[in-house]
């Protein structure tokens, strides 16, 4: 099967190129990988698969995860792109404005509905014509992805939809230290885990203990900025 990230999200993305106030490319992002969450519960009797992966799915499993996630992603977003690399052309610094990206309800729940079902479409593809085209899938929409974000990188497209991205004090030594530590317990963990035997439930369960370890490094770091700026005011009143 073509992989969770950043194989699936070729056959979506450029849908956000062609139409950007038609579709949320969050939603996209995040739809497209949505089916394959459910491998990090593996073993854990929760019924999500194959549940995940059945056009039912798309509706219980996949549409609430998507806009759960797109939701913690745009929190997020100001926090984790200052203490990204700026990436070169990839501009990865203007993601932070995603946090202003903001789209009507059902513009959200389409997206996120187009991305898990293109998930799925593709899934069906590589069953079809068998393990010969999965390297062709991965690679392809790994093309197609890198293409995509390239192009919005060079034309600095992020900041022409949504704004420069909000300010945020960068403390580097707190963030990636609360990321590292997060993240080197879970990844230790996880050959470990139910099904580990299985390379798409462990290469979920990677991307998860990575994205988990951002988020709280970003509401670590969101925290004592605002505590230090809290403390910063009081200072500055009349005793």
């Amino acid at each position: 099967m073509p992989a969770t990230f950043p194989s699936h999200q070729g056959l979506v993305l450029p849908l956000k190129l062609w139409r950007p106030r038609w579709f949320d490319g969050v939603a996209l992002v995040v739809g497209a990988a949505s089916p394959d969450v459910a491998y990090a519960f593996d073993g854990s009797g929760l019924p999500v698969w194959p549940l995940s992966h059945q056009p039912v799915g798309v509706f219980l499993w996949c549409l609430p995860v998507t806009v759960l996630l797109a939701a913690l992603v745009r929190l997020a977003a100001p926090v984790v792109a200052a203490h990204l690399p700026r990436g070169g052309p990839f501009a990865l610094d203007d993601y932070g404005a995603l946090h202003r990206s903001r789209h009507r309800w059902w513009v959200t729940v389409g997206s996120a509905v187009l991305g898990a079902a293109s998930h799925l479409v593709l899934d069906l593809i590589e069953a079809i014509t068998g393990p010969v085209a999965e390297v062709g899938l991965h690679l392809a929409g790994a093309f197609a992805t890198a293409a995509v974000l390239l192009k919005v990188g060079r034309r600095r497209l992020i900041r022409r939809w949504h704004g420069p991205p909000p300010a945020r004090t960068r403390r580097p030594l707190l963030f990636w230290a609360v990321a590292i530590g997060a993240a080197t317990p879970m990844l230790v963990i996880t050959p470990y885990l139910p099904a580990a035997q299985l390379a798409h439930t462990t290469g979920v369960r990677l991307l998860a203990a990575v994205s988990l370890a951002m988020l709280l490094a970003a509401a670590c770091t969101t925290c004592v900025s605002q505590v230090r700026a809290a403390g910063w005011s009081r200072d500055r009143l009349p005793h």
